[in-house]
Order: C-alpha cells, then structure tokens, then sequence
C-alpha cells in the first residue's frame, strides 16, 4: 500500500520548495522540528485539519486539507524583508504547481506571521496555510483521484 495522500502531498510540496534562493535545502517535514540557527533560513511544511465529505451516494471522498508552510527567519533587522521574500518564493512556487501529489487544487488561504521565542534565538515566522483538495475513495486513502 501506497502513503497516505496527505503524505504524498506533503512530500511534493516539500520536494518542489527545496532550493529555492532564500531558505535553500533547508526544507523540513515536520512541525515539532526545532530549528536552530544553522537551519535558518528554512521552511517546515506539514498538513494540519482536514474536513472531508462524501460525493453524493458514491464511495467518494472529497478532501480538504490544510497545508502549512513555515517560513522561519533568524531575528534581525532584515528579518522582516527575509520573511517577505520567502514567502514570495513559497506562493509563486505553490502557485505554478498546485495539483503536487494528486491534488487537484492548492490554494493559498491565509498568512499568519509570529515571533518565536522558543528556539536558541528569537525568530519571525510567517505561516503560509493553503487548502488542499483532493479525492479519494472510501476505501483507498492513499490513491487520489
């Protein structure tokens, strides 16, 4: 058996942000990734909630799944410009590609921006949350339709 969709999803996604100019291969699928200095700038990207309902009376699923992109900067005056630019390079990038890993659509819903004082230093972060949709049967949630 194949991943989970949301697996594969996040994983394309993953795969397309990595090299990008500013946070380059530093792209990390995971939320509880505790990024320190070394991994800044860098990106975590994760699927949180995801409301489904059924097609009709058919045995389809449609899926909507919110896929989270991190953009995490180092606090410094330029922290504000950093962060801006990745998340230029973060929506342009999702923007051209979104039907990665069988999505049919992934759109961008909102931009949640924080300062994180958790880490080995202070850092901002802008929180890039998409909606992902895409289908499954009941009984197959690792083939999108």
């Amino acid at each position: 058996m194949a991943d989970h969709v949301r697996k594969q999803i996040r994983n394309a996604v993953a795969t397309l942000l990595t090299g990008l100019p500013t946070a380059g291969a530093r792209v990390f699928k995971s939320r509880v990734y505790d990024m320190q200095d070394a991994d800044l700038p860098g990106l975590r990207v994760y699927l949180k909630d995801e409301a489904v309902s059924r097609e009709g009376v058919s045995q389809v699923l449609a899926r909507m799944a919110e896929l989270v992109v991190e953009c995490c900067s180092k606090s410094s005056s330029s922290t504000d410009d950093q962060i801006d630019e990745m998340t230029k390079e973060v929506e342009a990038t999702i923007g051209a590609n979104q039907q990665a890993g069988g999505a049919k659509s992934i759109t961008l819903d909102r931009i949640e921006t924080d300062l994180d004082g958790e880490a080995e230093k202070p850092r901002a972060v802008a929180r890039l949350v998409f909606k992902a949709l895409y289908y499954t049967y009941t009984h197959t949630p690792d083939q999108a339709l």
